[in-house]
Parts: structure tokens; C-alpha cells; sequence
């Protein structure tokens, strides 16, 4: 037990070294908060994500790392449930305490609370006419140039709407979309799909005004997939007729590092292994189906034969 808990120590202080974990972001906690002000700013881009009470002590390095890329949003939005802001205040270590509400960074507390739903809804309600909104979550560190991809991608490839770091091949047989468990990741060697699934976690660039139609309807998403805003975006992103660009990290840069003790309660894995993925994906098919006659199934892929061959 003593040569693991040596070996975690050794390998943490390593890991100070090397830039976009989240070992070397608290190192470099200082330095960043006096220096993001000098850096270049895209106008009229926010990022919006949502935290809650038991990640108030992880969040802080979500914002840090988006506080030290290469060019910053106009504004970072933060969906927090009521209460939130008094725990914040109330911790004794928070490095955000004095940048908030001075400028980019914005604690929202919420009338209501959407759960994962509220790291796009608010900000898509309140300035998805106006602004491209970028989502992603609240447990991750993001590399440091991961903005400035996204927005050149959006540059590069003016035919496309949204742009997902995160990009997922979902495939279906003659009658169904096939498990979650066979849909597969894009990747650098493979990065064009067909009606791809962009998972929020990576980052997800949204063009202003395209995501409109069905997308706000509260009473249906809380109702079929209260706990899969993915599988919700995924539908909405295709109802509104919208394409999916994936963007590959540059020069083999890991895109996103977990911080550590933030996966002590977190939807990923409730979803993939308790297969709610697939029965989140059945209500929108049902729903999208009969009541805004719209199926997404004729536009997904045929699954290859390769692909079936891998599953056996």
C-alpha cells in the first residue's frame, strides 16, 4: 500500500509538467488569473456550462482552464442551482471568488433546475439569437488552444452548424439505431461521419440561431431524457435539419483531462452502464416520431459489415 500511494505521489508531481493537466493548472493558478485579461477575446462567442453543490470544489479548475487557452469567450456562463453561490462564499480556498461577476466569468442561480439540461438551455434561451454558444461540462480541464480550434473549425467549414470535439458514429440495421454500446468515437484517422452524436464533454460549438425549433420544450425533455441532454441535442440538432462537424485536436494534443475526484457521482457512467443511453434514445424516437412526424433513423448510416465483424 505505502509503494502505491509513493507511486500516485511521484506520478502527481510529474504530471506538474505537463501542460493542460490539472496538476499543472492549480501550479499555474496564479500566474493565469493575472494574465487572462491581456489575451485575445471572440466577440460575440459565450461558453455555457452548468455545476451543482458537490462539485463546488472541482469547477473552479473547469473555468481556470478555459481562463488560460489561447483566446478567451466573451463570456464564461455558469447555470448554478439556488443555495449554490452561498456555498461558494463560504469556502475558504476559492480562486474564482474575486473574478466573479467583473467581467467574463457569470454565476447564474437558476429559478429552476434542469439538471444537465440547464448547461445549454438558459444560455440558448436568453442569447442563442445572438451569440455562437459553446457547451461543455464541469469536471474536465480543457487544453489550451480547445476554444481556438473550435472557432477555426467553424471558419473552415462554413457548410456545418455545430462542431463537436467529441464526435460519435452511430450506426443502425435495416430496423433499428443500434446499441449505444456499438456506436464508436471519431478520431484522428477517422474524422468524417454521417448524422453524427456530439457529446457535450468535449465542447460543443453551436451557431447562433440555428438550434430553435422543439429544442426549449422542458416538459418533454425532463420527461424522456432528463438525464441525457446529448441524446436530446442529438435529435433536435437533426429535427432542425443542422450538420455536425467533428474538430480534431492539433498535434496530438490530449483534449481533456478528468480532475481527479470529480467522477464520484457523474451521468456518464449511469448512462452507458445501466444502458439508459438506449432507452433515452427510444423515447426520442417514439417522440420524434409521432408527435413531430420526423425520424432520425432513415438519415443514420447502415452499419458496415466491418463493423458487425468487430462485434463478434
Amino acid at each position: 500500500m505505502k509503494q502505491i500511494n509513493l507511486r500516485h505521489k511521484v506520478e502527481s508531481l510529474l504530471r506538474i509538467l505537463v501542460k493542460g493537466t490539472y496538476e499543472n493548472l492549480k501550479y499555474r493558478r496564479n500566474h493565469i488569473l493575472k494574465t487572462y485579461r491581456e489575451k485575445p477575446v471572440e466577440k460575440n462567442l459565450y461558453v455555457s456550462f452548468t455545476t451543482y453543490g458537490p462539485r463546488v470544489h472541482i469547477f473552479e479548475y473547469t473555468v481556470l482552464s478555459i481562463l488560460a487557452g489561447s483566446i478567451l469567450p466573451e463570456k464564461i456562463l455558469i447555470y448554478v442551482p439556488k443555495g449554490f453561490k452561498d456555498l461558494l462564499y463560504a469556502k475558504t480556498d476559492s480562486i474564482l471568488l474575486d473574478h466573479l461577476e467583473l467581467g467574463i466569468i457569470e454565476l447564474i442561480e437558476m429559478e429552476e433546475d434542469l439538471g444537465c439540461h440547464s448547461k445549454y438551455f438558459y444560455a440558448f434561451k436568453a442569447y442563442g439569437d445572438q451569440k455562437d454558444i459553446v457547451i461543455c461540462d464541469d469536471d474536465v480541464v480543457y487544453y489550451v488552444d480547445w476554444l481556438k480550434d473550435l472557432i477555426q473549425g467553424k471558419h473552415n467549414h462554413p457548410d456545418f452548424d455545430v462542431f463537436a470535439y467529441k464526435a460519435v458514429q452511430v450506426y443502425r440495421t435495416d430496423d433499428a439505431i443500434e446499441p449505444y454500446d456499438n456506436w464508436f468515437h471519431l478520431t484522428r484517422n477517422q474524422q468524417e461521419g454521417k448524422t453524427l452524436y456530439a457529446e457535450g464533454v468535449g465542447g460543443v460549438l453551436f451557431l447562433k440561431n440555428k438550434l430553435t425549433k422543439e429544442v426549449f420544450n422542458k416538459e418533454v425533455f425532463m420527461k424522456i431524457t432528463p438525464k441525457a441532454d446529448d441524446v436530446w441535442l442529438w435529435f433536435c440538432t437533426y429535427y432542425n435539419k443542422l450538420n455536425v462537424k467533428y474538430i480534431s485536436p492539433k498535434n496530438n494534443t490530449k483534449l481533456l483531462y478528468v480532475i481527479p475526484d470529480s467522477q464520484v457521482v457523474n451521468l456518464w457512467s449511469d448512462n452507458t452502464s445501466l444502458k439508459r443511453n438506449d432507452i433515452y434514445v427510444a423515447n426520442c424516437n417514439t417522440y420524434f416520431k409521432e408527435q413531430l412526424n420526423f425520424e432520425l433513423m432513415p438519415l443514420i448510416p447502415l452499419a458496415p459489415e466491418s463493423h458487425n465483424m468487430n462485434k463478434e
